[in-house]
């Protein structure tokens, strides 16, 4: 199945909104997205993909049907800060496709992380770059979890 990259237009806010809370319960299990009292996610800079020039959203698109979304931003470097592919579009390239057309968007130095215990995201990723050479290292993020960074260029 091909996979499309698509900007996710502000029409599709509420949609994208609720994706992003899917893969917020998700993440829940590496204990670092706890709920608000209404069982929602705060995402403090959603609606900044929309506004700043150094942030995109993006669709993956298989058949005319959504199949996951990447949140990326420039700091610099340019940083994967959400990547989600929906469950039922797992397992079958989908998400690999879709990873490797995002960085190829942004011919430039980029930078990668991963919950140290998820060791799925980690072999996913390290199959997205195998083709870039990248420095490694372990550090404890902001919400005391330990996570692994992968730094690299694009060209």
């Amino acid at each position: 199945m091909a996979v499309a990259v698509v900007p996710v237009p502000a029409a599709d806010k509420a949609l994208l909104w609720a994706a992003l809370q899917d893969y917020c319960a998700e993440m829940m299990q590496w204990g670092t997205h706890k709920p608000e009292p209404d069982g929602s996610f705060a995402y403090p800079w959603f609606e900044n993909y929309w506004t700043d020039a150094d942030r995109w959203p993006f669709w993956a698109m298989v058949d005319g049907k959504r199949a996951g979304f990447a949140l990326v931003r420039r700091e610099p470097p340019v940083e994967m800060a959400e990547f989600y592919t929906f469950p039922e579009f797992r397992r079958g390239g989908i998400g690999l496709d879709f990873a490797r057309q995002i960085l190829k968007r942004f011919p430039e130095a980029w930078v990668l992380s991963e919950y140290r215990s998820s060791t799925g995201a980690i072999a996913f990723w390290h199959k997205v770059i195998a083709d870039y050479p990248y420095t490694e290292r372990v550090y404890v993020g902001g919400q005391g979890v330990e996570r692994l960074e992968q730094r690299f260029v694009v060209s």
